[in-house]
């Protein structure tokens, strides 16, 4: 039998002295290796490695068998042994090269952890002696090995190899010269080029000792060696060592020097290099701004398009590094000649992917999506709580590709946003002519121009907004999908103008112009859903998009519409295949969460949810597409309130099936008894924040439903699972339940305390837990307020103590702490004698995040627990009095007459308790000249 084919013996360590062979263009190091490698072993692990290459063996045996080997000390001296030793010349260089990939991932997880010193050792120097190796194969891997272990020992852990590396690079060897280059690029994109630190045993920076090597480099005669010298220079530039200030000028006249090399790859890294200089230090451009933009101008025209993209990132760049207004006088000048280049190359060729794909959609478009066709998935996460971030909306795009059309509209949008309504003479003379030409592609290029300076030449366009759109309509029909597609966006941009013309006055009074903002408003609405249900995928996922920026403007603006917008989704749903689901189900949350209570009808509730059950009941659990079709539903829910309750009862069962099948599997996960991917997180989750959904949409009404349910139990196992996310949402529900039924929660209430002071102590308040600690602590708050007092009493101190030390902490998470001085004030609200001792003690920082609160029902909630604890005992607000009148000054408005009377009072009193000169003095000296002026005007003091 083959010697692969037995279990994998135990690898053997000699204490055999060798030293390191010297490499050409390496040094010898002072440290020998004492490990030599066991042929039996090295030659197993070939032959397992062999077999798992082949595309007819069992892959995971051969995994399996890989893994296990994995467990033994040495398993990463023999990978390194077999990438880079040269005895068995029979040895193939694909399985040499895999032997490396497998020690890189090795690496990833045992460098800093299981390693030992030896080992490292060994490693290390084998992989600088084969960055000289002669195949460019095994060379190249090694340097892919060697920028892994940069980035996980840190660049200050490795200070031979940089010696090494800048020996090489000076060398007249051109193989270890090439190797030590592309060690040093995959280096510098492990560690984002972050170089110029200190290193024990080096006179200088590893930036510092390399950056002039790699300027010898730039004039060399080879092309690749001038390609990798100039990429590796670009990407230590935004961390320039300031000891090497004067370096930048030899920088930049390296780059002219190369400005009009002949070599495509050099010239686009020449363009990428001025782009970082403009914002590291647009002082050393100065002296060469016109001719440095003429050169980008020129460039623009390139043969080769990634350059005229790369030189087409200028104009963001300079617009974007808040330059003086000298500098911009100068751009200035140059905008009549950039205007039309930038149009120009905003156009569509034919040979485009986008363009290939869309006709094909064109004429395809009953043909069944691939999986090839469908984009990967990334999932939010979401905090509970006062104050709940909204994320930056982020573009979505389809097979996101940045290219020379997208970098030109978005170069011409931040100029816009620079220049304003003065680009508008020179623009809309070319837009106008393009939009008369004939080929479809430069129409379409106009349409996206229009697009691009929506937002920077506003004032100027606003007057002008009926006919614009009017112009526009037309083209969502046009014979071409892309210039539908474009359309749809342009359309989108200018939505916000759109629905701020169609709000009704302050006065309710309905003027001409407010009527015909909600004609216009009525014209791109009716237009777009139209569109949504375009034959053409491409068009269907902007006309989505454009819906779905229309809702998150409009508000319940859009709210006569509801009905239109709940047909169109909900034909779509019916006719979308699985490429667009996604761009329909962000149409979907939007519609519920920005349209308000008119989507709260059982109508709609019947056009939507059964459609979007059918697909959750036919959808494959390892389908990525199921978990934002469960997010889309929890938001649908919530948005239909009440509405929902029909369709309540079957979601509430599917998800108590769900999450009772997973965390059995969970079990049998722990035990070994199934593969651990069985256990699907994802699903969990999901599940978990749909009940939560149907919390919040039918309030008290889901009892009935909790009350029959194992959920209880099932919220518990959850808030002790090992992944962050799933207790992220056991607590977020946990929070629902408390808001909605907390008698089906009090009967575990000793339970779910001690999960939250478990998960609150300050050793997990860290990063990867935040959204955790969040929810547990806005979760411990909204337990607080449904406890009964008695009851409450056992946890007031333990829970009490966590908020402090939250609010304590430095630097601590805002929401967190913003939720943590709300808890706080409900369990002072509950058992203000229980906490009045500790009183001085928090004062200070809780004051402070009170005071970042907006106005509301948790405001209003941790001000009505301070003003309990200070009503018994005053003197602990004498100290931190400073901090106490700035959070009561930092209210808009309370709307809640009795805590605004009792502030009121308690401004009063301690006017009267201090004294007037120490009240003077204060005023004066510790609060804000506009915190006085509000306190006096408020509260006559």
């Amino acid at each position: 039998s083959r010697a692969h084919s037995v279990p994998f013996a135990p690898f053997v360590s000699r204490e055999i002295v060798r030293p390191i062979v010297r490499a050409k263009g390496f040094a010898r190091s002072p440290i020998q290796m004492a490990w030599v490698p066991d042929p039996a072993g090295a030659a197993q692990i070939v032959a397992l490695i062999t077999d798992y290459m082949n595309p007819m063996a069992n892959q995971r045996e051969m995994l399996n068998k890989l893994e296990q080997c994995a467990r033994f000390p040495d398993f990463n001296n023999y990978l390194t042994h077999v990438l880079t030793s040269d005895e068995d010349a029979q040895r193939r260089e694909d399985v040499r090269q895999s032997a490396g990939l497998l020690l890189k991932n090795n690496l990833k997880s045992s460098w800093t952890t299981t390693m030992t010193e030896d080992s490292r050792v060994y490693v290390k120097m084998t992989l600088m002696k084969a960055l000289g190796h002669h195949s460019r194969l095994i060379r190249t891997t090694a340097g892919t090995c060697v920028a892994l272990i940069v980035r996980s020992g840190g660049v200050e852990s490795w200070g031979e190899l940089y010696a090494a590396l800048a020996q090489a690079l000076e060398g007249g060897d051109e193989t270890t010269r090439d190797g030590a280059l592309d060690a040093l690029y995959k280096t510098c994109e492990e560690v984002n080029g972050r170089l110029d630190v200190t290193v024990p045993g080096l006179p200088d920076s590893p930036a510092g000792i390399l950056i002039p090597k790699l300027f010898a480099l730039f004039q060399a005669p080879s092309a690749k060696v001038r390609q990798q010298s100039v990429g590796v220079v670009n990407m230590i530039a935004p961390c320039w060592p300031e000891n090497h200030y004067a370096l930048l000028d030899t920088y930049l006249q390296g780059l002219f020097a190369l400005a009009n090399d002949s070599d495509n790859d050099v010239r686009r890294l020449v363009c990428s290099g001025l782009v970082m200089l403009i914002h590291i230090c647009p002082e050393k451009l100065a002296p060469n701004l016109r001719e440095i933009i003429t050169y980008m101008l020129d460039r623009q025209g390139d043969e080769d398009k990634d350059v005229a993209m790369e030189s087409c990132e200028f104009w963001g760049a300079f617009c974007e590094a808040d330059l003086g207004d000298d500098y911009v006088q100068i751009l200035r000048e140059y905008t009549p000649r950039l205007i039309p280049v930038l149009l120009t190359n905003m156009a569509y060729q034919e040979d485009d992917e986008e363009v290939i794909q869309a006709e094909d959609d064109e004429v395809n478009a009953n043909r069944p999506d691939r999986d090839q066709d469908i984009k990967p998935t990334f999932r939010d996460t979401k905090d509970k709580g006062a104050q709940e971030q909204e994320e930056d909306g982020q573009d979505d795009e389809d097979d996101f590709v940045w290219n020379l059309r997208k970098s030109s509209a978005n170069g011409l949008d931040i100029l816009s946003n620079v220049f304003g309504d003065e680009l508008l003479p020179l623009m809309l003379p070319v837009v106008e002519a393009r939009l008369a030409q004939s080929r479809w592609e430069i129409r379409e290029s106009a349409v996206l121009a229009l697009g691009a300076i929506a937002e920077g030449c506003t004032t100027g366009l606003l007057p002008y907004l009926p006919q614009l759109i009017g112009f526009l309509m037309p083209m969502l029909d046009d014979a071409r999908p892309l210039v539908r597609s474009t359309t749809c966006w342009t359309l989108s941009r200018y939505s916000r103008w759109v629905v701020q013309c169609a709000r009704p006055s302050r006065d309710g009074e309905t003027t001409m112009a407010q009527q015909q903002g909600m004609d216009q408003l009525n014209s791109i609405t009716t237009a777009l859903c139209r569109k949504c249900l375009d034959h053409n995928k491409h068009v269907q996922a902007a006309a989505c998009g454009a819906v779905a920026t229309l809702l998150s403007e409009a508000h319940d603006t859009l709210a006569p519409w509801t009905e239109t917008v709940v047909q169109t989704l909900s034909q779509a749903l019916k006719m979308y295949q699985r490429k667009n689901l996604r761009n329909l189900y962000d149409a979907l949350q939007m519609l519920a969460e920005n349209i308000g209570p008119s989507l709260e009808d059982a109508r709609h509730a019947a056009a939507l949810l059964p459609l979007m059950l059918q697909r959750w009941e036919t959808a494959n659990e390892a389908d990525p597409e199921l978990f934002h079709l469960l997010e889309c539903i929890t938001a649908v829910v919530i948005g239909l309130g009440q509405a929902s309750k029909d369709f309540a009862a079957g979601i509430f069962s599917k998800c108590i099936a769900a999450l009772t099948t997973m965390l059995q599997r969970r079990t049998q996960v722990e035990r070994g008894e199934i593969p651990a991917e069985e256990y699907a997180i994802d699903v969990v989750i999901c599940a978990l924040d749909l009940i939560s959904g149907v919390c919040e949409g039918l309030g008290t009404s889901i009892e009935p439903l909790v009350a029959q349910a194992p959920l209880r139990d099932i919220v518990l196992a959850a808030c002790v699972d090992s992944a962050p996310g799933v207790r992220r949402s056991a607590f977020a529900l946990l929070g629902d339940l408390s808001r909605s039924c907390p008698n089906q929660v009090m009967p575990s209430l000793q339970q779910f305390m001690d999960l939250i002071v478990a998960q609150l102590q300050p050793q997990n308040i860290i990063s990867i837990n935040m959204s955790v600690c969040n929810n547990a602590s806005w979760a411990a708050g909204e337990l607080a307020v449904r406890t009964p007092a008695q009851a409450l009493q056992l946890f007031v101190a333990p829970l009490a103590q966590c908020m402090v030390q939250i609010l304590d902490m430095r630097m601590v998470n805002r929401s967190l702490g913003e939720n943590a001085a709300i808890t706080l004030g409900r369990l002072a609200m509950v058992c203000p004698d229980d906490l009045q001792g500790g009183l001085s003690h928090m004062m200070t920082s809780w004051c402070g995040a009170l005071r970042r609160l907006r106005d509301g029902v948790e405001k209003e909630d941790g001000f009505k627990g301070l003003v309990a604890l200070v009503q018994k005992n005053p003197n602990a607000g004498v100290g931190a009095l400073a901090s106490l009148l700035e959070a009561i000054a930092s209210w808009r408005g309370c709307r809640n007459e009795e805590l605004a009377r009792q502030m009121g009072e308690l401004v009063v009193g301690y006017k009267q308790h201090v004294g007037g000169d120490a009240w003077i003095k204060t005023l004066q000296h510790e609060l804000e000249p506009g915190v006085a002026r509000k306190l006096s005007e408020t509260y006559g003091v």
